[in-house]
């Protein structure tokens, strides 16, 4: 089942024809139903939006479903993260520029305090491992491994492997990268 859409009218459209659909966790057909919005306060100040919708495995009035719930969410979203993907990005992208971690988070969100910095370079190693089997990076030439020997071994990797998913994704890479492999980008 398709979980990353690129808006709305699209996640609404999908929701209103889930007859055929199996549930993900029981397989059961013919058993979900939608089930309202999530909403996420993009920033400070503003209002929460809609970045997606629950669908229900109803369990009631007749039907046979697990009553677990599943989460479609809009492609820039990542779930989880208070941030938007295209600020996980921005920080990754000036990690690749060579400015510091909170040079790059400032950047990336406007905060000062860079402690969140860390959290996301943690879940993007985690993550490390997918993204470049998603990439299949080639070698890189020589010249390229000795400008990376300068680096930290963790920043040459990530570095690395974004540069072979923006090759492949393009921008907005958090976007593409989760509507093409229907998997979460953090």
């Amino acid at each position: 089942m398709q979980i990353y859409f690129a808006h709305l009218a699209a996640m609404q459209q999908r929701t209103l024809s889930l007859h055929d659909e199996r549930c993900k966790h029981c397989q059961q057909l013919h058993q979900l139903v939608s089930h309202g919005f999530i909403y996420k306060k993009k920033s400070v100040g503003q209002p929460k939006q809609k970045v997606g919708k629950r669908v229900l495995c109803s369990n009631r009035y007749g039907r046979t479903g697990c009553g677990r719930t599943m989460q479609l969410y809009l492609d820039t979203t990542i779930r989880y993260l208070h941030y938007l993907g295209g600020c996980v990005v921005t920080f990754v992208l000036s990690l690749m520029t060579g400015a510091t971690v909170q040079q790059a988070y400032v950047k990336a969100t406007g905060t000062a305090e860079p402690r969140h910095a860390y959290r996301w370079l943690d879940k993007l190693m985690a993550q490390l491992s997918t993204h470049r089997s998603v990439v299949h990076p080639p070698l890189s030439p020589l010249g390229e491994v000795v400008e990376q020997a300068r680096c930290p071994l963790r920043r040459s990797l990530l570095t690395s492997t974004f540069a072979g998913l923006l090759q492949r994704f393009g921008q907005p890479l958090c976007a593409h990268y989760q509507t093409q492999t229907q998997h979460s980008f953090v």
